[in-house]
């Protein structure tokens, strides 16, 4: 009966007045936390569009992807010390690999593949990949120490990854907002990061929904296009780009301690019953921010969907 009579008061009394008729202090709204999946456009970036075009999908694929992809026989396994009778040396002593080139492949890989790593070294062969070289250049420096001026950076920040992009595009071959930030998306671990590491961009292309296990975990144009389709659908189905260039409205998980973290996730009615690493935390969050919803970890790829 009491509840009949009270939920016209919550229609006329103002908060204060309120407080005082239920004889307790009314809690002041959440936060509520914007999509970190919206982008921030530049002025030299193109308008947006509803659908991203198999033009867009190309140039960008053009701009990351490799046409030789050298591959670990050993995943890893191998210590690179040339140890007597190790199975990953020919009887020259080399290290061997395998290697895939655009040349002598299928049709379906004719394209070539963004590679799984930043660069490889077999000793007489070493390879970096494009996608690493236009993300990660290296670090300008007035030190006279070469090592420190010829370090590469860790992180590109997402603003950072626009210009990166738009400086290696021509003015036909443009490519939209959503483009990009769909690009954005795929190459995190999950969506909404503020910036990425070379470390976390390889964890997002080996867990691409169809990327090439027997070579590492290398991504076709097919897988590629697929995925970044996919990605542009669901940032038009969350209410598509946002106008601006202004970037309070995205919240820096990263410059959060743990506990703050935990504490964001008890307020959105998340379950806590995951690794308590900062790292699993945020990712937990911005998959939350970007789906409304709790994801569900894979056992094997440790990716949120």
């Amino acid at each position: 009966m009491q509840q009949r009579f009270l939920a016209p008061l919550f229609l006329t009394l103002s908060s204060s007045s309120l407080s005082s008729v239920l004889g307790f202090q009314l809690r002041p709204p959440q936060t509520t936390y914007s999509s970190p999946s919206r982008v921030f456009l530049s002025a030299s970036t193109s308008s947006t569009t509803d659908t991203l075009t198999d033009t867009e999908v190309q140039t960008l694929f053009n701009l990351l992807a490799d046409s030789t992809i050298l591959y670990d026989p050993s995943r890893g396994t191998c210590c690179r010390n040339r140890c007597s009778g190790c199975t990953y040396l020919d009887p020259a002593g080399n290290f061997l690999f395998d290697e895939y080139t655009t040349n002598n492949t299928s049709e379906v890989d004719s394209r070539g593949w963004l590679a799984p790593y930043v660069n490889v070294d077999f000793g007489e062969r070493i390879q970096t990949s494009k996608w690493s070289t236009l993300l990660f250049p290296p670090v300008s420096s007035d030190d006279s120490d070469d090592d420190k001026a010829a370090k590469k950076k860790k992180e590109v920040e997402r603003k950072e990854f626009t210009t990166l992009l738009e400086q290696q595009l021509s003015s036909s071959s443009s490519v939209s907002p959503l483009a990009i930030q769909a690009l954005w998306n795929i190459l995190s671990p999950s969506v909404g990061y503020p910036r990425l590491t070379s470390t976390e961009i390889i964890r997002a292309i080996k867990g691409m929904e169809g990327a090439k296990s027997e070579m590492g975990g290398a991504v076709t144009y097919d897988t590629f296009a697929k995925n970044l389709l996919a990605a542009g659908d669901q940032i038009q189905q969350l209410g598509g780009l946002s106008d601006g260039d202004d970037e309070s409205n995205v919240v820096d998980y990263d410059a959060m301690e743990k506990e703050e973290l935990l504490d964001v996730c008890v307020e959105r009615g998340m379950k806590t019953n995951f690794p308590k690493m900062k790292r699993i935390i945020i990712e937990e969050l911005r998959f939350f921010d970007a789906n409304g919803r709790q994801g569900k970890r894979h056992p094997v790829k440790n990716t949120l969907s």
